[in-house]
């Protein structure tokens, strides 16, 4: 399968907050084309502003989950919740305003024929003006992270003919912090098919799959993720896989109990990172 093209717009203008419309049913996921997903009243905000001379390109990342109980845990996929342009602060007063919905997602797609790791596209679904996955189908579900008492909600079943994802609800042995997703068997190729992780939304109603592997055969998929995100310099357009690498970028640790982070790129090609209200 070829690498499907994304293209660079100006996806992080600011929209209203609104509430999610019900996901995909079981059995119902399908293509998301053409659905609209706003983000709920909570979110995160992570403000770029650009202090070198020249103009930046400019991506953001979730700190790679923890897949427990996977037999190769080296097989963890990444992918870029959003990429921005953005020139020198001082001069233009510029800055990028990236927005992350707070709700945890669960998500599944099948690319529906063989894809290399180089050929993975994360993006589940963009506004349906712009584009969105050809050729694959996919599903998401929002989920509640296990807590140390047994929290309800934190696991959801997945099947394949047709991909979707069943209403979650509580289940034994889920690791605390994270999530399950049981996978039915199937049979797996060199190139895998399926893939599974955790999903992140951005506030330009983009579906991203941010931290994802190839779960697997008739087993439970335990999904530890961590709500911190890096912003790094690069062009990694929205949806496209990109090599973990948490060096010379900002952290933004939303686990700290910010709601916003203002991140500044200075002359010297360092990075800091402050968190507020």
């Amino acid at each position: 399968m070829a690498p499907m093209q994304v293209k660079n717009r100006p996806l992080f203008t600011c929209a209203p907050s609104s509430r999610l419309p019900p996901p995909p049913g079981r059995g119902q996921a399908g293509s998301l084309r053409g659905l609209s997903h706003a983000m709920t009243s909570s979110s995160y905000q992570i403000i770029v502003r650009n202090f070198s001379q020249t103009t930046q390109h400019f991506y953001v990342f979730q700190k790679q989950a923890a897949f427990p109980l996977l037999p190769s845990p080296g097989l963890v996929f990444s992918g870029s919740l959003g990429c921005q342009s953005i020139g020198n602060y001082a001069s233009s007063g510029a800055q990028v305003n990236f927005g992350l919905d707070s709700q945890v997602y669960a998500g599944a797609f099948s690319t529906k024929q063989a894809a290399s790791p180089s050929q993975l596209i994360a993006l589940l679904s963009l506004n349906a003006a712009t584009l969105s996955v050809v050729g694959s189908t996919s599903a998401f579900r929002p989920v509640t992270l296990t807590t140390v008492d047994g929290s309800p909600d934190n696991c959801t079943t997945l099947t394949l003919d047709p991909l979707g994802l069943s209403a979650p609800a509580n289940q034994a042995g889920i690791a605390i912090g994270g999530f399950g997703m049981n996978v039915p068997s199937y049979t797996p190729l060199p190139h895998p098919e399926l893939y599974c992780g955790v999903v992140a939304l951005n506030n330009n109603q983009a579906v991203i799959l941010s931290s994802f592997v190839a779960p697997v055969p008739n087993a439970v998929m335990n999904c530890i993720p961590k709500q911190i995100f890096f912003v790094k310099m690069g062009y990694q357009p929205v949806g496209s896989t990109v090599a973990y690498d948490e060096s010379n970028s900002a952290c933004c640790d939303f686990t700290m109990g910010y709601a916003a982070y203002t991140v500044t790129y200075k002359a010297d090609g360092t990075f800091s990172a402050t968190g507020g209200p």
